[in-house]
């Protein structure tokens, strides 16, 4: 059975973590190192700094566990990681959504535009 818990340590000068464990493996991963998670086949991938996870989670698992103040749902498919933003496409439609330090990108679909733009402003 696959679990997911997030962990945050009393040190505020370690970040939080996200424990998964799953029939393969457990991990432990830091939020800041979560790029974005990606729903792709009824398994979510989760794009760190370094590689790619394929967790047999659906999306709505994740984003019902990981922080609202750090992670933003923008597409159906997408959950992003609102610290790791470089930037923002927006003459594209979907709008296209970059990150510090990777090639990686996600999207904002029409219908999650005013939510993300709420949640950057503050």
């Amino acid at each position: 059975m696959n679990t997911l818990s997030v962990t945050d340590h009393n040190d505020k000068s370690l970040p939080s973590h996200c424990h998964i464990n799953t029939t393969k493996g457990i991990y432990n991963i830091p939020l800041t190192d979560i790029l974005f998670i990606e729903s792709h086949q009824k398994k979510s991938l989760v794009h760190l700094k370094q590689e790619t996870l394929i967790l047999h989670l659906p999306l709505y698992r994740l984003i019902e566990a990981l922080p609202s103040e750090l992670f933003l749902q923008t597409h159906r498919s997408f959950l992003v990681n609102l610290k790791n933003i470089s930037h923002i496409d927006k003459q594209k439609d979907p709008w296209t959504v970059y990150f510090f330090d990777s090639d990686e990108y996600a999207f904002i679909s029409r219908s999650f535009r005013h939510q993300f733009i709420a949640a950057i402003s503050d």
